[in-house]
């Protein structure tokens, strides 16, 4: 699996493909973790009406890559409570992408 660290580089990560469904590899609770506050972070920003850097924007991107390529993956098993954490991690991206696109869009 590849994680994305905030400067978007890929670092590989080794998981178990036969990863027990009750016990998530602490990789990917960590990796929901960290993801999660930095999107808050990235979405307190534009509570505030700032700005989305470009970096931040692409950080964003680079997650739904790495959770559709992860996540994905057949052989990866997770319990209903995992999926339903990284559906919730999709959904504020998308969320934030758009309320991102939508400030852009009145400001030109």
């Amino acid at each position: 699996m590849r994680t994305y660290t905030p400067e978007i580089h890929m670092e590989e990560c080794v998981l178990d493909p036969m990863t027990r469904v009750d016990q998530p590899p602490p990789e990917i609770v960590e990796y929901l973790r960290m993801a999660t506050q930095k999107l808050d972070a990235i979405s307190g920003s534009v509570s505030r009406g700032e700005t989305v850097d470009k970096d931040s924007h692409q950080w964003m991107l680079a997650q739904v890559d790495f959770l559709t390529d992860s996540f994905g993956n057949e052989t990866l098993e997770l319990s209903d409570e995992m999926r339903s954490s990284v559906l919730q991690l999709v959904l504020a991206i998308a969320n934030l992408n758009e309320q991102i696109r939508h400030r852009t869009s009145l400001s030109l």
